[in-house]
């Protein structure tokens, strides 16, 4: 386990060396080599016995694949991967090829996951230091500032917005920001379920 930890406490140190947050909507893989790294950590190793390990290995992995941008190699982990945590990645990574209906099913069949719980507080505090640009999205975020829970089907209908070309590069940024926060808060309880801490 020490090895597989190590490999990837390596691969999350190079995917936080990126000059820029991952894209709201990828054409292509950030660091190519990056799969294959993600992909050589064993799924056994990283579970190590734990009840849930091997699944939250799994959808461990695929997030990692989604901070490289890589949609399609997330996606097949996910794709048959029947737990709260793999139906959320598989929304985040149908949202980010656009697909928003797909991506609203996903997230249905996610419930409330438990890492969103931090999520909201989160995003909520980053909006408000925030000087939102106004136009079509400022209602929106003013929305995700005051709502009690995250609302992943909010957070898809401001992203909708931005790729319909009707949000500026500002409101982008913000989105992006908000984007690895939550991947950041699902990559955290994972790692709570198999022992690693690579984010604190």
């Amino acid at each position: 386990m020490k090895d597989e930890a190590g490999e990837g406490y390596t691969v999350i140190s190079r995917l936080r060396s990126r000059k820029s947050l991952p894209s709201l909507s990828p054409d292509y893989a950030w660091h190519p080599r990056l799969d294959e790294d993600i992909a050589a950590l064993s799924e056994e190793r990283l579970a190590d016995g734990r009840p849930d390990g091997l699944m939250s290995s799994q959808a461990w992995k695929a997030a990692l694949h989604l901070w490289n941008d890589s949609l399609a190699a997330a996606h097949e982990l996910v794709e048959h991967l029947e737990t709260p945590s793999g139906a959320a990645l598989h929304g985040i990574m149908h949202r980010r090829e656009g697909d928003f209906d797909n991506a609203k099913y996903w997230f249905h069949q996610a419930g409330d996951h438990p890492a969103f719980h931090g999520l909201q507080s989160r995003a909520a505090s980053f909006l408000r230091e925030q000087n939102i640009p106004s136009g079509p999205l400022k209602e929106t975020f003013d929305k995700m500032v005051m709502q009690g829970n995250w609302n992943p089907y909010l957070f898809i209908s401001a992203i909708a917005i931005q790729e319909s070309r009707y949000g500026e590069e500002e409101t982008r940024s913000l989105l992006e920001h908000i984007q690895q926060l939550e991947l950041e808060a699902l990559i955290r309880f994972l790692e709570g379920r198999i022992g690693l801490n690579s984010l604190n």
